[in-house]
């Protein structure tokens, strides 16, 4: 019996996914892959395996199924697919992991809580993100779910590649495209108050 992951990179309007089996020598194999497309208007399920050939689809014709009946044909569709394998976790694709967060977390209710604080900073991402967390979550309960989050990859980047040239204490740059010009000017103006002054 081989464990199995399920990744999940939600966005507004879909639900991508992989289901990789976790093979011997941790080799990772993804068996299947697919999306959940037009959340909010009309949802569509399609799984396909390596090869591209279609396992399985379904559309609600009903535009306000929401997030947690979406995941519930996902998770049990994916269940029915491993057979006798167990689904181990879920793993979701986070914009913004702040400060604080930046490898792999584990995601209590505390963490979810604290990714929400965040929306501000990633507000077209943020809350697409988290709401599939908390429908796994209602839906199975004991199912371990871990967030990796875009703004890590900038976590190791040396001070100086961080800061903005803004008198006279800078801002930490995040590096994704989410705020307009004038948000992410107000939010530095703001943020550049808090941080200590360099000397």
């Amino acid at each position: 019996m081989k464990p199995a992951i399920l990744a999940v990179n939600a966005g507004s309007s879909s639900i991508k996914f992989a289901l990789d089996e976790i093979g011997a020598g941790d080799v990772v194999t993804t068996i299947a892959a697919g999306q959940i497309e037009g959340v909010g208007t009309a949802p569509h399920f399609i799984a396909k395996d390596a090869g591209g050939h279609i396992l399985a689809e379904q559309r609600w014709p009903d535009a306000k199924a929401d997030h947690e009946t979406l995941l519930s044909t996902l998770l049990d569709w994916v269940e029915a697919h491993l057979g006798d394998e167990d689904l181990i976790a879920v793993g979701h694709r986070v914009v913004h992991g702040g400060a604080k967060f930046f490898g792999p977390v584990l995601l209590t209710p505390e963490v979810i809580a604290e990714l929400a604080a965040l929306t501000p900073l990633a507000p077209l991402h943020q809350p697409h993100n988290l709401s599939p967390v908390r429908a796994i979550a209602a839906l199975r309960p004991k199912l371990p779910q871990i967030a990796c989050f875009d703004t890590a990859f900038h976590h190791d980047m040396p001070a100086v590649a961080t800061r903005f040239a803004l008198p006279p204490r800078g801002c930490a740059a995040t590096g994704f495209t989410a705020c307009r010009s004038t948000t992410s000017r107000s939010c530095c103006e703001s943020r550049s108050r808090s941080l200590p002054a360099d000397g």
